[in-house]
């Protein structure tokens, strides 16, 4: 999503795979759509999800598509990690940091005003103030929180580059394995009632996730790619088995997973499913097999591909405005169409899609935006 990691920076030559790149974070750009689409979709009209197929639909929607944002955060660290990338401090500061602060204040405030324009008890000094006052907390807009843990993976970058240009293949294996275990598998022990002592001085998944990246882009080819599919596929019918057996029977031994919505927040050190064992097979696999086939295909794929991830991170920003548009302010109800709800979200995925995808074509030719999209 954001193109100054993900495209590279300018005047530099691009690494091999980028077409991989590519493909990999556009169809990612559409899956984080669709999981946005969905939990904005349980929000809004959770009161209409009468039937199991209707609830049933929104929540595997949701919990089949976290594998999306830590693709794009691999896909970082394979372009940022490597030893030839050089990046200094000021390149660091001005271009990679200035540019995710920009984001966040420039985006904060306009989701501020967009909330003063269409909510009346938000039309006030006051009440804009305090929107805008959120983007310190962290309180704007949910999905903004990427930027943030963006944020914090710039700064944390110089040391983590340190480890990368310093460890071989087993160093890094390593690492991930162990951060694999403490971050994904102990928690695991909680659906026992067991407390585990034992800790790694980590605090989240994300630097996980950023090495992945790196190993997988570096030694990936070592694995044939029917593995990396093989991954990617059973991850994914293991999330929607599991999302379809709670909700279809409860299985107190799930609630660890799941929270009262049925996303993978509950269980300690889970934050929104990005840490869970099997959103970490399916996300890999997934990455593993762009990775190795991504500069295969129909060319026209490839180039309508490469055209949306150009856009993909102005598109990230600006969707949830016509979510919110379509479900908070015009009351579109995607039940209306039937079908458990199926064709009315897909239906607000392309709308979102498509505006947030124009939207990006201005705002690259306002000042005000240039420089972050």
């Amino acid at each position: 999503m954001d193109s100054s990691v993900t495209n590279g920076s300018a005047g530099a030559e691009r690494p091999r795979r980028s077409a991989a790149f590519d493909c990999l974070r556009a169809v990612a750009c559409l899956c984080i759509i669709l999981m946005h689409t969905a939990r904005s979709t349980q929000l809004m009209y959770g009161m209409k999800m009468t039937s199991f197929a209707r609830a049933a639909v929104c929540q595997i929607a949701l919990n089949l598509q976290y594998w999306a944002v830590p693709c794009f955060i691999m896909v970082t660290g394979a372009l940022l990690l490597q030893p030839e990338k050089q990046i200094g401090y000021k390149k660091l500061f001005s271009r990679y940091i200035a540019r995710v602060l920009k984001a966040i204040v420039v985006f904060g405030v306009l989701f501020a005003v967009l909330e003063a324009i269409f909510n009346p008890e938000m039309r006030t000094w006051s009440a804009f103030l305090g929107g805008c006052w959120e983007v310190f907390t962290g309180g704007t807009w949910s999905h903004m929180w990427y930027l943030y843990c963006l944020l914090g993976l710039y700064l944390l970058l110089p040391a983590y580059k340190k480890i990368a240009a310093m460890s071989e293949e087993r160093d890094i294996r390593y690492l991930l394995i162990v951060c694999g275990v403490f971050l994904s598998l102990v928690p695991l022990l909680g659906l026992l009632h067991i407390s585990c002592g034992f800790y790694i001085h980590v605090g989240t998944i994300y630097p996980f996730w950023l090495f992945l990246g790196y190993y997988l882009y570096r030694w990936g080819d070592r694995l044939p790619r029917w593995i990396y599919g093989a991954m990617a596929l059973l991850g994914t019918a293991a999330l929607g088995l599991l999302t379809w057996a709670r909700m279809r029977w409860g299985l107190p031994a799930l609630d660890g997973l799941f929270a009262s919505d049925g996303s993978f927040m509950a269980a300690y050190n889970f934050r929104d499913g990005y840490s869970f064992v099997l959103v970490i097979l399916q996300a890999a696999g997934m990455a593993g097999w762009f990775f190795r086939c991504g500069q295969e295909g129909a060319a026209g794929v490839k180039k309508v591909l490469a055209n949306i991830d150009r856009h993909s991170f102005g598109i990230y920003l600006i969707h949830m405005a016509y979510v919110r548009l379509l479900y908070k302010y015009l009351h579109f109800d995607p039940y209306a169409l039937g079908m458990a709800g199926v064709p009315g979200i897909l239906a607000v995925v392309l709308f979102a899609f498509v505006m947030a995808y124009i939207t990006d074509m201005g705002m690259k030719k306002l000042p005000v935006f240039k420089g972050i999209v």
